[in-house]
């Protein structure tokens, strides 16, 4: 009797595999599922498509960036999208002797009037760029709270060594774009000047002014050279 079960079994398991087998070849066989099985893969495919493409089209610009430099100390600045910002950028590359006051802020009066819209910011972080008036330039080391309207010109993006490199007193501070580039030739100009050398060109107005001091030296050329070899 048990051995007529055992039989039994394995008889109805051999039914069941030949009559799955036989449905892998009717589908193979099936057009309607060739096309569906063609379809999907092609759907597939697409998807994959569209993820990868996803992952390399270009990433949102950032915001516009302006470079402050500081006892050859530089700080990247993210500027606001404005008409003050607008103005300021027309008058970079700039070297200010900035003053102090109220030990968290640097300040120097520009020339120039620049646009502006004052507002109150209520709170101040350190950092932050702003326009004070129509021609106050201020430089903010340290977050506090203020009642004073300002125009918002942007935000230094890494303060770590902000209050440090720009001391208690009064301090030179360089602002100049973010995106200059020099070539050889800048720096054997750069290097002929200091050597008293004549040159082709005059480079007193030329962005070679890297250490924020006022005046162009050894330094600005060391300087030079090391950017030149990153670039």
């Amino acid at each position: 009797m048990k051995n007529k079960i055992v039989s039994a079994v394995v008889l109805s398991s051999l039914m069941i595999f030949t009559s799955a087998c036989g449905n892998v070849e009717e589908s193979a066989e099936n057009p309607v599922t060739e096309k569906h099985t063609t379809e999907y893969s092609q759907a597939a495919a697409q998807d994959i498509t569209s993820a990868v493409t996803s992952e390399i089209q270009p990433q949102e610009k950032a915001g516009d960036t302006m470079k402050m430099t500081v006892n050859g100390k530089d700080f990247e600045i993210t500027l606001e999208n404005n008409d003050t910002v607008t103005a300021l950028k027309e008058l970079i590359p700039m070297t200010l002797d900035m003053s102090e006051l109220n030990g968290n802020e640097k300040y120097y009066y520009l020339d120039t009037e620049l646009p502006s819209a004052s507002e109150k910011v209520g709170n101040i972080n350190e950092g932050d760029i702003m326009l004070y008036g129509n021609n106050c330039l201020v430089v903010f080391y340290k977050s506090f709270s203020t009642p004073y309207s300002y125009t918002k010109i942007g935000h230094i993006s890494d303060t770590s060594e902000l209050e440090e490199a720009l001391g208690k007193g009064g301090v030179t501070l360089t602002f100049q774009s973010d995106n200059i580039t020099y070539t050889e030739p800048d720096m054997l100009a750069l290097n002929d000047f200091l050597l008293t050398k004549q040159t082709s060109e005059d480079i007193k107005d030329k962005n070679y002014d890297l250490n924020g001091s006022g005046s162009l030296d050894t330094f600005d050329l060391c300087l030079m050279r090391n950017r030149l070899s990153q670039q």
